[in-house]
Parts: C-alpha cells; structure tokens; sequence
C-alpha cells in the first residue's frame, strides 16, 4: 500500500481580524477571516479553501471517471456553492458542485444515463469528499452542454 504526503507550513497573528500565510509545493497566499465574518479579507480563508479543495477534487475525479468509463468529452467547468451556518455552533451545512461537462455530439438517453453514472460516482470516489462526508452534506447539479465536432 502507498502513502502520499502533504505538507503545508503556516503562520498566524491575531484574533478574527487576524492575518496569516500558508505555504505549500503550489500554494502562497496570505489569509484571513472574511469580512463576513467580521475578519478583514486579506488573502483567502479557510472557507475558500475548503471549497477549493472540494472542487479542484470532484473535478479531476470526474475527469479521471469519465476516461475510464470511455466517455468523450472537452472540458468541466463548475460553480461550487458553500454554506456556513451559526445553528449549532459556526459550520460548514452543505456544498452544492454545479459541474457543466462539454460533450461532443448529440445527447442520447443512454449518454445521458452513463454521465449521470459517472458523475454520482465521481463524488463517491472524491477524497477530500469522503474527508468531510458526515459533517457536510455534499450534492451535485450536473449540466451537459453539447457541441459539435464540424
């Protein structure tokens, strides 16, 4: 079985209206608190981060799942939606991923079916996903915008 490493090296001063930096192999950026939630928006925040993180995920497994069930297509763009919420104390309720998937040709019902397949099992498959099923309620409303080849 293989392990695969992560690291990321922080820094932080302040309280909510505090400012920091993270560092990894592909990411400096400072961060903060947004002004939402009375911090000052220098940078990103954890929230954007999460989402991020849930995104670039369940758009590079979809792409993976979509090769490997032999489904053509160009190219994913997605809209991902997070909701914080105070019930219960301060947390993430739900994300919805609005994945659109460029398909070439014309849409049949079995194409359709074999996307909708592909697309529930992308989520399944999402690690940083499964990280977060039980505490956050993750959804996804896929399009499928067709094109021609001429």
């Amino acid at each position: 079985m293989t392990d695969f490493t992560f690291t990321l090296k922080g820094e932080w001063k302040g309280s909510w209206d505090g400012t920091g930096l993270i560092r990894t192999k592909g990411i400096e950026t400072d961060i903060s608190v947004d002004t939402s939630m009375k911090g000052r928006s220098i940078g990103t925040n954890p929230d954007e981060l999460l989402l991020s993180a849930l995104a670039s995920c369940y758009m590079i497994t979809l792409g993976i799942r979509l090769e490997k069930e032999q489904l053509a297509y160009d190219h994913i763009s997605i809209r991902t939606t997070g909701v914080v919420t105070k019930k219960g104390g301060l947390h993430f309720e739900k994300v919805v991923h609005k994945p659109v998937i460029f398909v070439p040709g014309k849409m049949t019902q079995k194409r359709q079916e074999q996307l909708l397949k592909a697309v529930r099992q992308a989520e399944q498959d999402c690690m940083v996903a499964k990280a977060v099923y039980g505490n956050v309620r993750v959804t996804v409303e896929p399009v499928f915008e067709t094109f021609s080849l001429n």
